[in-house]
C-alpha cells in the first residue's frame, strides 16, 4: 500500500524547491510565498481567515505576516467597521512583485496538474479534503 504521507511530503518539499528556485530572488522566506500569494488575492483578509485559508496555526501566520510587514510588502490596517480586526493589504512593494508571485504559483498549478484529464484533478481535490479532513477533526491545528 502506497504512504499517502510519505508521497505528501515529497510532492510538498519537490513544489517549495521550484517556488523557492523561481523566487529566489525575493527577500521574501520559503515558507511565507503562500501567505503573500493568498494576501494578494484575497487583499482585506485578517490574519485569522488566511490561518484558516492555508490551514496552518495562528503562531505560524502570525510569524510570517510579521515577517511581510518588516520586509515592506504587507501593511495592517484597522477595520473600518469593527476596530477589533486588522485587514491585510499589499503595500506598492508588494504589488511590484505580486505578478511574478502570481505567475509562479500558476506555473506550479500547471506543472502538478500536467497529463491530468479534469475528472483526475476533481476526484484528486475530493480524495486530498477527505484526507485533510480526517487529519483535521482528530488532530486540531
Amino acid at each position: 500500500m502506497a504512504n499517502i504521507g510519505k508521497l505528501n511530503a515529497a510532492i510538498y518539499r519537490n513544489l517549495q524547491s521550484i517556488i523557492n528556485s523561481k523566487l529566489k530572488d525575493l527577500p521574501i522566506l520559503s515558507g511565507q510565498h503562500d501567505f503573500f500569494y493568498v494576501i494578494s488575492n484575497r487583499e482585506g483578509i485578517t490574519q485569522k481567515e488566511l490561518s484558516e485559508h492555508l490551514y496552518i496555526g495562528k503562531s505560524t501566520t502570525a510569524k510570517a505576516v510579521k515577517h511581510l510587514i518588516e520586509q515592506g510588502y504587507v501593511r495592517k490596517e484597522k477595520d473600518t467597521k469593527d476596530r477589533r480586526f486588522e485587514r491585510l493589504y499589499l503595500t506598492d512593494k508588494g504589488k511590484e512583485i505580486a505578478p511574478k508571485v502570481r505567475a509562479t504559483f500558476t506555473e506550479v498549478v500547471e506543472i502538478t496538474t500536467k497529463n491530468l484529464t479534469e475528472g483526475d484533478i476533481e476526484h484528486t481535490v475530493t480524495l486530498l479534503k477527505r484526507i485533510l479532513d480526517n487529519v483535521s477533526s482528530d488532530y486540531t491545528v
